[in-house]
């Protein structure tokens, strides 16, 4: 896990980067499990004076906000990010990387669910690859109806991409209203089919 620490307008300590760092080490753990080993993490901090009208000229305490980033670089991809504010540098800490605790945690439970599904379909596939011959003749077709919700921009649809885990998401395009199949590449980057489908992406 490589950290990179970014300040504005304030300096890190080395206390400051002791504490992050000794709380990032819990996360190796869980990023395993979820199948993410290879992640870079982006901590900034920044400071300002705060805003609320309680506070009255030079009486109003410095607020420090920290954002936490994220990236994981496996075969899955995306961001997570997380920030928190507070007038204690040490406690905006503590709850940034408590809130990216849980998305983490809920990261490696869609990655279990998503595991549970593949084999769950592996089992299929080798127990249809192994039944009799006669039925191996008449294959089961099953239809299945493929839902879209709402039209959406392209890069909204990567992004669900991305936070769903699926490997492929037809969608209806708000601009041209075509029917477009969002998908997952090599290496973490997406792709975007595009049927030219109006008639069909209407029906739907």
């Amino acid at each position: 896990m490589n950290i990179e620490f970014v300040g504005k307008a304030v300096q890190w300590t080395d206390a400051m980067k002791s504490f992050v760092e000794s709380k990032l080490e819990r996360f190796s753990r869980l990023l395993k499990e979820a199948e993410e080993d290879q992640v870079e993490v982006v901590v900034t901090l920044s400071a300002s004076r705060a805003k609320h009208k309680e506070y009255a000229g030079e009486s109003r305490p410095t607020v420090y906000r920290v954002d936490l980033d994220l990236y994981l670089k496996t075969w899955g991809g995306g961001v997570i990010h997380a920030w928190e504010e507070d007038i204690d540098v040490f406690s905006a800490l503590d709850k940034v990387l408590d809130e990216a605790e849980r998305q983490i945690i809920k990261l490696k439970q869609r990655r279990l669910e998503q595991r549970r599904r593949g084999a769950k379909i592996k089992e299929e596939v080798i127990n249809a690859m192994i039944a009799p011959s006669e039925e191996r003749e008449k294959p089961q077709i099953i239809e299945e109806e493929l839902v879209i919700e709402k039209p959406m921009s392209e890069e909204d649809a990567i992004l669900e991409l991305q936070e769903s885990g699926v490997y492929f998401l037809p969608f209806i395009d708000a601009k041209t209203g075509e029917l477009k199949i969002a998908y997952r590449k090599r290496g973490g980057s997406f792709g975007i089919l595009n049927t030219k489908c109006k008639e069909i992406s209407q029906k739907i």
